[in-house]
C-alpha cells in the first residue's frame, strides 16, 4: 500500500514542494517574514488534517502542529485557524484517514532534510529554537508508527482506491494553504 500511495502521489508531491517557500531554505534565501508565513501555513495545514485523522484512527496524536504551535509563540505569532477560501479538509473513514496521514507523516523524513539547511540560513540566525524543522531522528517516530499501521491491514480495491484519492486531496489542501499569503499579527 505504501509503494501504491508513493507512486499515484509522486507528481502532486512535487508540485506542492514547488510552491511554498521551504524552497528558499535550501537556498538559504529566505528572510525573516517568509518564514514566519511558511510556519503558520504549515500551522493551518497540519492542525486541520490532524485533528481530521484523529477523529478517525484510535491513538492517532497528531504531533506535528503542537510543534508549530511553539514554533509561532516564540516568534510571537498567534496559533489559530483562520477563515480562507478551500479551508474545508475532512477525513469520512479510517481509510481515508491513512491516505492523509502519509502525507502529513510522511513530511518528517523532508523536515529533516530542510533542518540541515536552516542553520545554513543568515536571516533566521535569531531564531534559538526550531521545533518543526527540528532535524531530530526522533521526528520519524509517527512515521515509522505510520508504516507499521499501513503494514498491520490488509486494503480491499475500493479501499485502496479511497486512500490514494485522500491522499491526492490531502496534497491539494496543503497545496491551497501554500498559496495563502497570511496576515500576521497577534
Amino acid at each position: 500500500m505504501l509503494s501504491e500511495l508513493r507512486e499515484s502521489t509522486a507528481e502532486l508531491h512535487e508540485q506542492i514542494e514547488q510552491e511554498n517557500a521551504a524552497g528558499r531554505i535550501m537556498d538559504h534565501s529566505i528572510s525573516i517574514d517568509q518564514y514566519k508565513n511558511l510556519l503558520y501555513q504549515n500551522y493551518v495545514a497540519y492542525a486541520i488534517s490532524e485533528k481530521e485523522i484523529a477523529a478517525q484512527i484510535s491513538g492517532y496524536e497528531g504531533e506535528k502542529h503542537k510543534a508549530l504551535e511553539k514554533d509561532l509563540k516564540q516568534l510571537d505569532l498567534p496559533a489559530k485557524i483562520p477563515s480562507f477560501p478551500g479551508n474545508e479538509f475532512y477525513c469520512n473513514s479510517e481509510v481515508e484517514a491513512l491516505g492523509a496521514a502519509y502525507v502529513v507523516e510522511g513530511s518528517a523524513m523532508g523536515g529533516m532534510l530542510i533542518s540541515r539547511n536552516l542553520k545554513k540560513c543568515d536571516k533566521l540566525a535569531p531564531i534559538e529554537n526550531h521545533y518543526f524543522f527540528n532535524g531530530k531522528r526522533d521526528s520519524l517516530k509517527s512515521w515509522n508508527e505510520f508504516k507499521k499501521l499501513l503494514n498491520s491491514r490488509s486494503f480491499t480495491e475500493e479501499e485502496k482506491a479511497s486512500a490514494i484519492n485522500k491522499a491526492k486531496e490531502t496534497f491539494e489542501f496543503f497545496g491551497q494553504v501554500f498559496r495563502q499569503q497570511f496576515v500576521l499579527s497577534k
